[in-house]
This record gives C-alpha cells, structure tokens and sequence, in this order.
C-alpha cells in the first residue's frame, strides 16, 4: 500500500507543511464565501432582540420632521429643497430597514395651531404611535408635506417628546433641525438643549440630528442637545443624503459582521497591531469598491456604568476609522460610524474570555442607495 511508502519522519513534515499553507492563506471578504468567514461566526439565537439575520438594537423609534420656512431653502444643484430632500432620505432609508418590531411615530416639529405644553390632543400625527409596519410607515412618509408651514419651532419638537416618550426599552429619535427656534411671546417654554436634558436624564433616549445649521450658534445648540448623553449625535445633512439607509441603520445589525471584529485591550480604544491585517482588507476592499461602504459599529464588556462605556465604544470606532483614513484614500463618509456600549453583547461577561470577545468593532459593509 501507498501508506508503507511514506519514510516514518515525513508525515510530521507534511503536517506542518500544511498548517503553514492554512495560517498564510488570505481571509477572504464580502466576496468570498460565508464558508471562509464560518469559525467569525457566532451564535446569537440567545441575544436579546435577535430575529433571524438582524440584530434589534432599539425598542422605539420616533422621526420629527420638520416642514419650516429653514428646510424650504434650495439644496444644492438637485432641483430640490432641503424639505423635498429630507422626505426623500427618509422614503430611501425606511425601504432598507428588515422586518424586524419596532413601536414608533412619525411627527411634524408642530402643528399650524399655538402648541402649550399639557395639550398632547394638538399633535398631529403622520403615524401614530404604533407597531412599525413597512409598507403603511412608507405610505405615512410619502403624504409628508414639502410645503412649509411655519417657523422653525425645535424647542417644541422636544416638548412633544415628553409625551410620546415611555415605552419599554431603548428609543431612538430621528430629527432633520437647522438648529433654530422661535418661541411665541408669553408663552414660558423651556430653552431646546435644557428640555432635551430632561428627556436623557428622565428616559432611555437617543437623539440622532440631522443638521442643516447655517451659522456656528445654530451648529453649536444642536451639538448641545446631542451632547446630553453619550449615544446621541449630530450628522450631516450631506452624510445622509449621500447614505440615506444609514439614518434609520441605526436601529439594527446584521448578525454576522463582514470581516472578524475588532478586539480591544480592558478600558482601552487604541488599536492592537493585531488588528492591523483585518483593517488592511477593509482599506482595500473599500478602495476597489466605490460603491460600497462601511458602518463601524463599537461595543464594551459590562464593566463600569454604562454613560461611560457609550462613550467608549464611540471611541473604539472612532480608532478604526482613523487608521483606516490614515492609511487609505477613502473619504470619511464612506466610513460611517455607530456605538451602542455593552448592548448586544457577543459573548458571556461572566468570564475574562467572553468580556474580550465584546470589547469590539464590528464590521458592517453596505451598498450605496
């Protein structure tokens, strides 16, 4: 036989001939097979919110749209107003969200009638608050005015809030402002950076704004608001419309990641040479590939309170993104960037093992809309 062939010293050899072939093979990535990426692969039949290939990373989701004198100014040379492009945006991202289950609402900013605070029957809902469902919330966005209807009143859109806010789990706001408010006279109402402070420190809220700000004071109240926690931001209006799925994007993952993730040392965001390799496939892989782009979302164990790791998984995936822009030519708003703190964990943060599985980065790819 074949077998009595082989000298009793070679078969050693040829056992590490081909684990070297194994450990020098390249990963292979979003274009590869799934086989290749199978051992990256974890089980989340068990993580909270998890259905079928998407992760729920929010419980609610609000959007407050706002049909003001601010939004009906030209954007750019597409023939549209800020206005007609913000009912787009939102149009394009509902069309790329899973069937996953959400309550939410969809809100104008106000009503043309004096708006008091105690007065909820004054709302005038697109979509009332509700069970999500695609096909009736794309109906509500499509019959969204794009004639304006007023001043703009961001105070107001957060004195709503106050109202519809409540419901179990965590509640993602979604809110197109330039920043400016006009307060009836005699009419007491609370300034918009100290009402939205009083909504974080009251409910488990996120506020996520798109900005269209034309002076540094209006930048910087928005700026404000989104500062009163950790998980809330400001994003550009050009972002947004140049990736319109990534507003709403937000509110899931996808359960597997396109590449390995990210692992970061205790406490720590700055990058391990480890990573180095992972990050050099996205790099190119994003460079031979205009068309796609990547969403770099951060997480942490469960140690420490959870203000303070929100904001360490932001700088965890603010780190990727660095070295990616440093080492590639690729434009930062292909690089687009989410944080969740120690939600949807990855591993158990019962062992030291599982806790560094979920000090991490995930690695989303998605197509341009």
């Amino acid at each position: 036989m074949k077998a009595k062939i082989m000298q009793s010293g070679s078969f050693p050899i040829i056992l590490f001939v081909l684990c070297v072939l194994f450990v020098l093979t390249p990963m292979v990535s979003m274009g590869g097979s799934k086989k290749s990426r199978k051992s990256f692969e974890l089980d989340k039949s068990h993580t909270p919110g998890y259905q079928g290939e998407y992760i729920r990373m929010a419980y609610n989701f609000f959007i407050i749209y706002d049909p003001s004198t601010a939004m009906t100014i030209p954007y750019k040379d597409t023939g549209m107003t800020r206005l007609e492009k913000s009912k787009e945006i939102l149009i394009q991202s509902n069309a790329t969200l899973p069937e996953l289950v959400w309550q939410s609402g969809l809100y104008p900013h106000w009503k043309n009638v004096m708006w008091l605070p105690g007065s909820p029957f004054t709302f005038h809902p697109y979509y009332r608050t509700s069970n999500w469902e695609k096909e009736k919330f794309a109906q509500a966005l499509e019959e969204l005015p794009i004639i304006k209807s007023g001043p703009p009143m961001l105070q107001m859109s957060l004195m709503k809030l106050e109202y519809l806010l409540g419901l179990p789990g965590r509640t993602e706001i979604f809110m197109f402002s330039n920043g400016e408010d006009a307060i009836f006279e005699g009419v007491e109402e609370p300034e918009p950076v100290a009402q939205a402070k009083m909504l974080a420190e009251n409910y488990d809220v996120c506020f996520n704004i798109v900005s269209s700000a034309t002076s540094e004071e209006a930048e910087k109240v928005l700026y404000d608001i989104a500062g009163v926690n950790n998980c809330s931001q400001v994003l550009d209006f050009d972002t947004v419309a140049a990736h319109p799925d990534h507003l709403l994007g937000k509110l899931y993952m996808e359960a597997d990641g396109a590449f390995p993730n990210i692992l970061f040392d205790f406490d720590k965001s700055f990058m391990r040479r480890e990573n180095y390799a992972v990050l050099n496939e996205l790099g190119e892989f994003l460079e031979d590939t205009p068309l796609a782009y990547t969403v770099l979302s951060g997480f942490t164990d469960s140690t420490g309170a959870e203000k303070y790791n929100v904001g360490l998984s932001q700088r965890r995936a603010e780190s990727a993104r660095a070295y990616l822009l440093k080492n590639y030519s690729i434009k930062k708003d292909r690089i687009l960037l989410h944080w969740y703190g120690y939600a949807n964990p990855a591993a158990t943060n019962a062992t030291e093992k599982g806790r560094q599985k979920n000090r991490r980065v995930v690695i989303m790819l998605r197509e341009k809309v």
